[in-house]
């Protein structure tokens, strides 16, 4: 505590216990189902730490962080508690090797304020130190005593000229009660904290002496409400005064008709025993509004992640200085993708310092026009920074909720950043996983696509039924044909389509959609297709098809090769001659090799709900992993789908396919997306048919699969949720809910705004629609009380 007051913002680190058998006070916090590294882990995860100091060595290996300590780094972000205190060689004065010291802080306060005679002069305070507690240290914040450290002490002296106090509820008021300025609040200097009208005040009432009421004291203040700690020997002393703060927070909230009131609430330490804390309680006078005494019993379990947003939690409070939107032009040199930015700096720091962390710059990617190759979404590396490389050379950078984060250790110094192609995001994110991928040649073909069609941006064209069957045809292929005589084989070729038959399919799209209206220059100018000149060869008969650069006034038939004089006195009527021909990926057969399907089935992962998500994504991969080859159709990192999305992304496979009488996802399809999401738990399966159903024998195959996939997580989820798509939704015009209330019947019982909200509900409707499944609510209850009704009846039994 003591040397996070002398650090910028230490106040806001957080500490993180680690332990075995929990401490008896926090027993009551129902530990049985959790570990002490799982809870240690919980911390980890809420707190994202940047850099980690241990108390002594070995603790990171017990919390899962040793990919952490590797030593290649060219930044460091372990070191131990007496490292980081220790004093570099050749200087008599201490700076930290991890943050920027307070000593600039107190400089650039002399300069701006304290040298100048102030209208309305502040308290300053320092208090010194209670003899068997770390009351000053949590409550006021105190200097290290060491000669190395102690010119910190001197400089605040210097520079505020303190009040000198005794750790007493005199010194607590002026800190609290008349806004006077101590050594941590110092720490907060320039920092804007991120709280909204619902995060109301806390009085933590706690015990100095126990390092567990400490712990969580200092934790708190990481939390969005504003929080003010009471010594618990100081209750009494103090009691006038929390009378007055509890009915000043009760107000009314502004604009609430029903008439709700603000209130602070009282929180005790775990410490303190029940009748403890009702004795406190009721030496508060009377008097105070009804509603305006909320008392709070327990700590909120910060450790436990929780996935369930229906309910609101306070998350870890945002701490910045300033953000800025910047515009980046990414250099591709082949081997990777460059590109950087001007950091944003403390304005008090000096230009060099000894750590290599004084101060992090958080970096939240949107891609835009030509960045729809660059990976913006990659799963977090709390625990294992070895990937990716977002940095210059072997820098290692964190990937949080908050974004990437890079250190700063120089002012005026641009920030270099490394970016990732879309496919070698994924494939490097599943090494981490186990698994090899890469893309295979489906894959190749649908990212080809993608190209033309700009990213997914433009994926609607594609988006119809009689358009694909149409692209289908024009695109020729193979027919197999058996007959008594043996099976025979039918190659056929590209084939044309005239102007009519597209003017005339794109009116009828035009007719039937909302969006802006389709254009055949959408199609030519993403070269889906292209026109050419169609004539006859008059020795052979064949048709012959040529571009605009080809066609010339003698034209060599394709077939015989013998050379012809263009028909420019034998025109066609209505301008036949003119027609279509497919190009580049779209020719190839078989529906694109499957790759409409896939593209398809992304393009309702990236909008299925009311507003587009953000993904990384890849086409279809080949998976290697424990001696099994696979491939798999889609494979999607998706963030939030909400603004202030602070969730890990979502992992997603997919299996998709085109069209078919028959069965066409077979067994041999469900096995392999089991053996998949068994290398991959908590991925999302996704199979996608570009028919409006799925037959009799698919349903069966996918209720086995899904009822697998509910099998249950450590969060109560299912382990492998199963989303179902159809041409109902791959050929969707604006969002899923709109789709399925325009269908009306079954789908519309699902258009609702809570059907569709996330990735679970989303799949879980799906279920219900097209396999008639009960709800994963209700089919998770009744196992449960199956489960409560056998063990009674064993019970009894015995």
């Amino acid at each position: 505590m003591r040397a996070c007051a002398c650090l910028w913002g230490g106040t806001y680190n957080p500490i993180i216990p680690v332990f075995t058998k929990p401490p008896r006070e926090w027993r009551p916090e129902a530990f049985d189902r959790v570990t002490g590294a799982d809870v240690a882990a919980g911390y980890i995860r809420f707190f994202e730490p940047d850099v980690y100091v241990e108390a002594e060595e070995g603790l990171l290996e017990a919390v899962g962080l040793s990919g952490l300590r590797e030593k290649h780094f060219i930044y460091p972000t372990v070191m131990t508690l007496t490292e980081m205190l220790k004093n570099e060689q050749g200087k008599t004065w201490w700076e930290p090797p991890f943050g920027l010291s307070v000593h600039d802080v107190f400089s650039h306060l002399y300069r701006t304020e304290q040298r100048f005679i102030q209208r309305k002069p502040r308290e300053n305070l320092i208090v010194g130190a209670q003899r068997g507690s770390a009351l000053t240290e949590s409550v006021f914040g105190l200097y290290p005593t060491g000669k190395d450290a102690d010119y910190i002490q001197s400089a605040y002296v210097e520079v505020f000229e303190p009040l000198k106090c005794k750790p007493d509820p005199a010194a607590w008021r002026k800190a609290f009660m008349d806004g006077g300025f101590f050594p941590l609040a110092a720490t907060r200097h320039g920092l804007n904290v991120e709280r909204y009208w619902h995060h109301e005040l806390i009085l933590f009432v706690f015990d100095p002496k126990r390092p567990t009421d400490l712990i969580d004291l200092w934790n708190l203040r990481l939390e969005p409400r504003p929080v003010i700690p009471i010594p618990v020997e100081w209750f009494d002393a103090l009691a006038d005064d929390i009378f007055e703060i509890l009915k000043s927070q009760h107000r009314p909230i502004i604009g609430n008709p029903q008439g709700l009131m603000h209130n602070a609430t009282i929180e005790f330490a775990r410490s303190l025993s029940a009748p403890v804390v009702e004795s406190l309680v009721r030496s508060l006078k009377p008097g105070l509004p009804i509603g305006a005494l909320m008392v709070k019993h327990r700590r909120n379990r910060i450790w436990i992640e929780h996935r369930d947003d229906r309910v609101h939690r306070d998350e870890r409070m945002k701490v910045s200085v300033e953000e800025k939107s910047v515009e980046l032009t990414v250099k591709d040199d082949e081997k990777e993708l460059r590109t950087a930015f001007s950091p944003i700096e403390p304005e008090f720091s000096s230009q060099y310092g000894r750590g290599d962390h004084r101060w992090a710059n958080v970096l939240r990617l949107s891609s835009y026009g030509d960045g729809r190759n660059i990976a913006s979404v990659l799963p977090f590396n709390t625990f294992d920074r070895s990937w990716p490389n977002l940095g210059l050379g072997g820098e290692r950078v964190a990937v949080s909720s908050e974004g990437w984060v890079y250190p700063q250790r120089f002012k005026k110094f641009s920030q270099w950043v490394t970016l990732l192609r879309t496919d070698e995001a994924i494939a490097g994110s599943l090494k981490q996983l186990g698994v090899k991928a890469e893309l295979s040649e489906p894959g190749h073909i649908a990212r080809q696509m993608l190209e033309n069609l700009d990213g997914l941006w433009a994926t609607h064209l594609l988006a119809d039924l009689p358009t694909l069957q149409l692209l289908n045809k024009m695109a020729g292929g193979l027919r197999k044909k058996s007959s008594e005589h043996g099976a025979t084989e039918e190659n056929f070729g590209l084939r044309t389509a005239p102007l009519k038959e597209w003017t005339d399919l794109i009116s009828r799209r035009n007719a039937s959609r909302r969006l802006p209206a389709l254009k055949l220059e959408d199609f030519t100018k993403r070269n889906i297709i292209r026109i050419g000149l169609e004539t006859g060869c008059p020795h052979c008969k064949a048709t012959n098809w040529n571009t605009l650069t080809s066609a010339d006034y003698r034209i060599t038939c394709e077939r015989c090769l013998k050379p012809y004089d263009f028909p420019q006195a034998d025109i066609l009527e209505y301008n036949r001659n003119w027609t279509y021909r497919v190009v580049g990926p779209f020719s190839v057969p078989d529906y694109g090799r499957g790759s409409y399907s896939a593209i398809l089935a992304l393009r309702v992962l990236n909008l299925f709900h009311t507003s587009t998500g953000k993904m990384t994504f890849s086409t279809a991969m080949n998976f290697a992993f424990e001696g099994i080859d696979k491939e798999v159709d889609l494979v999607v990192w998706r963030g939030e789908d909400r603004l202030a999305a602070d969730k890990p992304p979502r992992l997603i496979v997919g299996e998709t396919k085109s069209l078919g009488r028959e069965a066409i996802v077979k067994p041999k399809d469900v096995a392999k997306l089991k053996a998949v999401a068994r290398k991959l738990p908590d991925a999302v399966i996704v199979v996608a048919v570009l028919r409006d159903h799925f037959t009799e024998k698919e349903k069966g195959l996918l209720r086995k699969l899904v009822m697998w996939g509910r099998r249950l997580n450590a969060y109560g989820e299912p382990t492998n949720p199963v989303l179902l798509l159809t041409a109902h939704e791959l050929f969707m015009d604006h969002h899923v809910s709109h789709a399925w209330e325009k269908l009306g019947g079954e789908h519309a019982k699902f258009a609702d705004y809570n059907c569709t909200r996330d990735l679970h509900s989303f799949a879980d409707s799906t279920q219900q629609i097209y396999l008639g499944l009960k709800p994963f609510s209700q089919w998770h209850r009744e196992l449960w009380e199956a489960h409560r009704a056998r063990r009674n009846t064993k019970a009894k039994a015995s």
